[in-house]
């Protein structure tokens, strides 16, 4: 017993760094009893080493960052705020930024990153932007000096769209990308585009004749369609199917063309929610009522109740042209009509028709109709005009051109854009429902 006192009074000597002696104080001086000397070492143990514990090896960083400074705006638009600041310092390093917008954090952005992108807002609403930096001590610097920014106030979101484009490399009407007066024309239409200030262009499918080669895209399409690319939304053609799974379509666009194979996809351009749909059914498992893509359509449309919606596709429901009515889309029709679409577009007939708006069945309905632009003038070829459909209401197929729509909150415009030196207008105004 007296070796473990002896080795509980060494171990405490040895952590506490200094001397302890237990003298005896009993009568008879025969020393505590070995009890309380057990007793005493465990206590004193355990009193030096809470000491030890609440000690740190080292101190807490405590330091906070430097305030950001320099808020800036560095782009705005009607639907876009973007922002930046200069870097914060710390002594061991910034890991975050903290954006608060209105007194209300919006946003965690980890350092090195500087900047922040806010797509939430509205258009015409101003907004103050704050910045805090915080290191991986969890210390939080000052908040910064107030930005005050303003979403630009939206007078329309401005697109074009048409199908039926770039002629085959090997037509002799091609001319070197040139094309004749009366066939070849994706240049001449392409300079609508480029010059337009648009703010996207829908490509209503078959884009590159005749069998929508990578190699054909890159020489005939590329340099003029092309060139706006990058704001350019495709749908797929029956042309495209000139190679498998509309291969080169797909590699030519990439991303933007939606999921490889499929060819639908959906997106939001200002207010309005737009939708593209592959009418090649044949090549996905059809387009009847259960089919995939038909089954992702309804949930699309049911998961964005926008306003204002437009779907896209390339061989239109009604048609006074090439190939008449599509009654295989069907469907399709119904579910745009069902969930209270505004637009159709389509191409496949070479030529520019446009439909009174009309219900599911086909009949005219200008309370709740869907209304279809048929714009197969992106610059191929024309084909002919059969009777007039019951409700169509302009058509030509001798002027290559766009449909412009300004889609506004609410409604939209309307207007035919002729390539160069051609004269044909068709315009007009719609509230959507």
């Amino acid at each position: 017993m007296r070796g473990l006192i002896r080795r509980s009074l060494r171990g405490v000597r040895a952590r506490a760094g200094t001397r302890v002696r237990l003298r005896s104080t009993t009568r008879g001086g025969r020393g505590l009893p070995r009890r309380s000397l057990i007793v005493a070492a465990i206590l004193a143990d355990l009193l030096i080493l809470s000491v030890i514990a609440s000690t740190p090896a080292s101190a807490a960083d405590t330091t906070p960052p430097s305030t950001p400074k320099n808020l800036r705006v560095t782009s705005s638009s009607s639907s876009e705020i973007d922002v930046a600041w200069d870097a914060s310092s710390d002594d061991v390093g910034v890991t975050a930024y903290m954006v608060v917008r209105d007194g209300a954090r919006v946003a965690n952005v980890t350092a090195p990153a500087t900047t922040y992108r806010d797509t939430s807002v509205t258009a015409g609403t101003t907004y103050a932007y704050r910045v805090r930096a915080r290191d991986a001590a969890g210390n939080r610097s000052k908040i910064s000096s107030k930005l005050v920014a303003t979403a630009t106030a939206s007078s329309g979101v401005i697109v074009a769209a048409a199908g039926d484009v770039a002629c085959d490399p090997s037509d002799p009407n091609y001319h070197n990308g040139t094309g004749t007066s009366t066939a070849c024309r994706q240049l001449a239409t392409s300079n609508l585009l480029v010059n337009g200030g648009f703010d996207a262009v829908l490509a209503l499918g078959d884009l590159q004749y005749n069998s929508g080669s990578l190699s054909d895209f890159n020489q005939v399409y590329a340099p003029s369609w092309g060139r706006v690319k990058s704001i350019t939304y495709p749908v797929v053609g029956n042309h495209e199917y000139g190679q498998s799974n509309a291969s080169g379509y797909f590699q030519y666009f990439g991303s933007r063309a939606g999921p490889a194979g499929k060819g639908w996809y959906s997106f939001d351009l200002g207010g309005w929610h737009i939708v593209a749909i592959n009418s090649e059914c044949d090549q996905i498992g059809g387009c009847g009522t259960g089919s995939p893509e038909e089954t992702w359509l309804r949930s699309d449309l049911a998961a964005h109740p926008a306003a204002c919606t437009i779907a896209m596709w390339h061989k239109g429901r009604y048609s006074s042209g090439h190939d008449g009515d599509n009654t295989f889309m069907q469907p399709m029709w119904a579910d745009l009509y069902n969930a209270g679409v505004e637009i159709l577009l389509s191409g496949h007939s070479h030529d520019y028709e446009r439909f009174a708006p009309q219900n599911a069945s086909g009949h005219l309905d200008n309370t709740s109709g869907v209304r279809q632009f048929i714009v197969g003038t992106g610059g191929a070829f024309f084909t002919g005009l059969g009777t007039r459909d019951a409700n169509s209401q302009a058509s030509q197929n001798t002027t290559y051109g766009v449909l412009q729509l300004t889609l506004r909150s609410g409604a939209y415009d309307w207007k035919f854009l002729p390539e160069a030196g051609k004269t044909y207008s068709d315009s007009g105004t719609t509230s959507c429902h």
